[in-house]
């Protein structure tokens, strides 16, 4: 490999919310960034618009929107069109802005990231839950529940893809069931696909590829942010292809800051000029998912997860181990931090980021094994 995901990375001191929040014997395995080093291509980029000096008002170039079109039918084959791009200061802003537009009731799925979950809150919307079920490729949607709930009041669906906490990346099929439920009651479908690219056993399917529903009624949300590891530089970009809707959207989110020059500069190098670097994570992270799962299946068979076709964070339920409160529980006992499932929607789980060196997850199963043996 040219890239070592194996190098630790002192991020301690840096007013890291990872490694900062904590004191130093704790391992943090909660909030979803990488302890890996950008790309070369990005940095370099950095380095060079810095040494200019100059950090003015700036537009994107074409350079940046040929960088997003090329490898977005590249990846997707599916002809994007610059006119269908709003610029965003995050995935985040823009779930919020989203959720404010339907004027009504906010359906989606839960357990789910709980920026989204608050999404609709701050947008003074009412959120309607839909439970995934476990069916038998693992999480699924379950459209029986989603028919029940859905009422003339509502008016948008927010769908996560790859799903951010249980790692699901959505079949054709069940984007289109998506696409066709938002049609039949009237929705507009909002899908955060910031984790677009970590995927491992299929290829995502951008909704805005799913045929003319998703054309005429989708605002796709995407960003750099978590495949270059760039939380700390945010830009990410709306792709709406109607017009009329791309309006709407950016007239209700007109206070939002644009991105700034550096911005801009990190998606391009992204985009444009890290493949290499890009394939070589996925290997590593790959490799890391099936550790984590066979340390999982080897010292704890009781536990129940689940798979991860995508992003590089498993869902992990420890309370069939007798322990009713796993975040508190492995934060005391094994000075292991994890996202609390309670986040999410859903008590007594865990969120595992994985994103990390090998040598610190067996540090980690070895402090929870040690902790879980003690009762």
């Amino acid at each position: 490999m040219k890239f070592d995901f194996d190098a630790i990375v002192n991020r301690r001191g840096t007013n890291s919310i990872k490694w900062d929040t904590y004191p130093e014997e704790y391992i943090p395995l909660f909030i979803a960034d990488m302890d890996f080093t950008s790309p070369p291509a990005v940095i370099e980029a950095i380095e060079k618009t810095v040494k200019r000096g100059i950090f003015g008002y700036t537009n994107p170039s074409d350079e940046v929107y040929d960088a997003i079109l090329n490898w977005f039918y590249k990846e997707y084959g599916f002809q994007l069109k610059k006119s269908w791009i709003t610029w965003l200061p995050g995935v985040v802003p823009g779930l919020r802005v989203a959720s404010a537009m339907g004027e009504g009731d906010v359906i989606t799925t839960t357990p789910n990231y709980s920026m989204l979950l608050s999404a609709p809150i701050k947008a003074g919307r009412h959120r309607i839950d839909s439970t995934l079920k476990i069916g038998s490729i693992g999480y699924e949607m379950d459209f029986e529940d989603l028919e029940s709930k859905v009422t003339p009041e509502t008016k948008v669906f927010l769908l996560c893809n790859p799903h951010n906490p249980v790692g699901r990346v959505y079949t054709k099929e069940e984007l289109l069931r998506v696409a066709e439920f938002c049609n039949r009651h009237d929705l507009l479908l909002v899908s955060d696909e910031i984790h677009c690219e970590l995927v491992f056993d299929r290829h995502h399917i951008p909704i805005v590829t799913t045929g003319d529903i998703a054309l005429e009624r989708s605002i796709t949300l995407m960003s750099p942010g978590k495949t270059y590891n760039l939380p700390g530089i945010p830009i990410a970009f709306a792709i709406i292809p109607n017009r009329k809707l791309k309006k709407r959207f950016e007239a209700a989110g007109y206070a939002m800051p644009h991105p700034g020059i550096l911005n801009y500069e990190v998606c391009r190098a992204a985009y444009g000029d890290s493949e290499e670097w890009k394939k070589e994570l996925l290997d590593y992270l790959r490799g890391n998912r099936d550790y984590v799962e066979r340390e999982l299946s080897q010292r704890f068979p009781k536990a129940i997860y689940s798979h991860v076709e995508g992003t590089y964070l498993t869902w992990i339920d420890f309370r069939p181990l007798k322990i009713e409160n796993p975040f508190q529980f492995f934060y005391e006992k094994a000075k292991v931090v994890f996202s609390n499932g309670k986040d999410f929607g859903e008590d007594g789980f865990v969120r595992l980021n994985f994103a990390c060196s090998r040598e610190l997850l067996r540090e980690a199963f070895d402090r929870i094994e040690n902790a879980v043996h003690k009762i």
